[in-house]
């Protein structure tokens, strides 16, 4: 098997252990089984590992076809979109009810109030419909674009909009970076961009950026698998971004110094990803059985996780079960189950449908 068509099951591990980080993050915050506070599960820096991944995976195959010359951009496109979306309603579709009994057993969280389901019956469908916008009500997981307050029956499905949008314009990415003959100047802009974002407060600089930080590292790919550091200096490239990235969890200094933090903190979030790619012990690590399994079915855990959690807190304290930690736990059994059943029943039968709309050998499918 060519080199380009070689699923790297490190990336697979990566994918899985930051859909269970995100799934800490929020048992952190909905449940706080560790007493409230800050967070120190870094949720935000996974999702930028997610899009740093998108970029990487859905840009092999057009690399490996004469930069992209010569791929089949007509039939990428509907295998794209059914296989982000066909899961993703599925899941807004489950949220809806459950977001109803959540409310309507008296959860005041940001989704159980995200339709107005005590409104008229206009309005209720609105609501409803908006749930189902996930290409234009962008924001950064808080506040939309404008500026709003984001409403959203499962929280997670924000980040969805840009994963749509890049996929959109994987051409343009695909394009752009195979004329790049300097990389590294290019990874350069893309952080000083990255920082006026930060600095400004404008949003989509620094993520739809990172998924582009992925195509870059897609054109080196083969470059970055092969080399091989000694087992003390991965280590520390390991350690070092894990430690900027906590410390952008809880020091906030504000202004030019925060922006530089958080900056750094992205730039910490693709050090990660190259780590995971290179030949050593942490690639090995992330390609065993267990992480591989996890990276299967994140994209599941991913999308039905907090609906599991929302109701499950809003659920068993009705049964006299309102011990934070036994929550958190019944929550992780559960949303494993979940985010299996769940793949099985939506998430396969979606990867099958796309296969077949782009007549694509499997080697060549959009993971």
């Amino acid at each position: 098997m060519p080199k380009h068509e070689e699923r790297v099951l490190s990336l697979d591990g990566l994918r899985g252990l930051g859909a269970l980080t995100v799934f800490l993050y929020h048992i952190d915050i909905m449940v706080k089984p560790f007493g409230g506070g800050t967070s120190l599960f870094p949720g935000s820096a996974s999702v930028l590992i997610f899009f740093i991944l998108s970029g990487i995976v859905l840009s092999l195959v057009p690399f490996k076809q004469k930069d992209g010359g010569s791929y089949n951009w007509p039939g990428y496109y509907p295998r794209r979109i059914i296989r982000l979306c066909a899961p993703m309603f599925a899941a807004i579709a489950l949220a809806i009810p459950a977001g109803y009994v959540a409310w309507h057993m008296g959860s005041t969280s940001r989704s159980a109030l995200a339709v107005a389901y005590d409104a008229d019956l206009p309005t209720i469908i609105h609501d409803i419909l908006m749930q189902f916008d996930v290409l234009f009500n962008v924001s950064n997981g808080v506040n939309t674009l404008y500026g709003t307050p984001l409403a959203r029956v499962d929280s997670p499905i924000w980040s969805m909009s840009w994963e749509l949008w890049f996929s959109l314009t994987l051409p343009l990415a695909i394009w752009c970076i195979s004329r790049i003959r300097r990389p590294g100047f290019a990874v350069i802009t893309i952080f000083a961009a990255v920082f006026v974002s930060y600095w400004s407060g404008y949003f989509p600089l620094r993520l739809g950026l990172m998924f582009w930080l992925g195509v870059i590292i897609a054109k080196q790919f083969d470059k970055i698998k092969a080399i091989k550091l000694a087992a003390p200096v991965e280590l520390a490239l390991l350690i070092a971004p894990v430690g900027v990235i906590e410390l952008s969890l809880v020091w906030h200094p504000g202004g030019i110094a925060e922006a530089l933090l958080s900056t750094t903190m992205n730039a910490a979030c693709m050090t990660v990803v190259v780590v995971s790619i290179i030949d050593g012990f942490t690639r090995r690590a992330l390609s065993t059985s267990p992480m591989t399994f996890l990276g299967k079915i994140s994209y599941s855990l991913y999308l039905t996780h907090a609906i599991v959690i929302g109701g499950l807190a809003a659920f068993l304290p009705k049964l006299g079960i309102a011990t934070p930690l036994a929550i958190a736990a019944a929550s992780l059994l559960v949303s494993t189950v979940v985010a299996i059943a769940f793949w099985r029943a939506v998430e396969v039968p979606s990867m099958n449908l796309s296969r077949s709309l782009g007549k694509l050998k499997p080697d060549d499918a959009i993971r």
